[in-house]
């Protein structure tokens, strides 16, 4: 329980008997830091803009909730501040197509009893790459047709684990010929 105060005093008892009780002495817990949210939720919008949402957090205890959006662009090493505010949603535009973006969000709680300002852990990012239209490239196609082209783009995972398949094939097949000339 956040801001509570607690006293206690302290008394020593062994087989030689009792002690006296100490002074008494009051601790008061401090403010509780906002909850984690879970990760955002990022839909694209016509063009080169996506809107991010997330969950809202009711004030605490009064104290008002703000919300700080972060992204991490690409391959950059650092999150980069998107938005501070009250909203719970905010409209990106000016992405690039085929670039990953990484969206993060915090609870922000500002203290009114003082100028403190409490934040809660980030929430885990949501991965978002904008994809270009499949129909402005290939004309116009049939939803199966349009579901099958956008499953034909692949992604760096994809293309990591086709290379280990492809090393560990290579390597089974150098095992086989060595056992083969080697164990005759």
């Amino acid at each position: 329980m956040e801001s509570t105060s607690f006293s206690f005093r302290i008394q020593a008892i062994s087989e030689a008997g009792e002690g006296p009780f100490s002074e008494v002495y009051t601790f008061t817990t401090t403010k509780s830091v906002p909850p984690a949210l879970k990760a955002p939720r990022v839909n694209q919008m016509d063009g080169n803009i996506c809107e991010v949402t997330w969950e809202s957090v009711p004030p605490m205890k009064g104290d008002p909730i703000s919300y700080t959006l972060q992204v991490l662009v690409g391959r950059d090493s650092e999150y980069k501040q998107l938005f501070k505010g009250e909203e719970n949603s905010f409209q990106i535009s000016g992405l690039q197509c085929n670039v990953d973006y990484r969206f993060r969000v915090c609870v922000c709680r500002r203290c009114a009893d003082t100028t403190q300002e409490l934040t809660g852990p980030f929430s885990p990012s949501s991965l978002f790459t904008l994809q270009r239209n499949v129909l402005e490239i290939t004309g116009n196609l049939t939803a199966a047709d349009h579901s099958k082209a956008k499953s034909l783009i692949s992604s760096d995972e994809q293309c990591a684990a086709l290379i280990v398949a492809g090393f560990a094939s290579l390597s089974i097949l150098i095992a086989f010929i060595l056992q083969y000339f080697f164990m005759k």
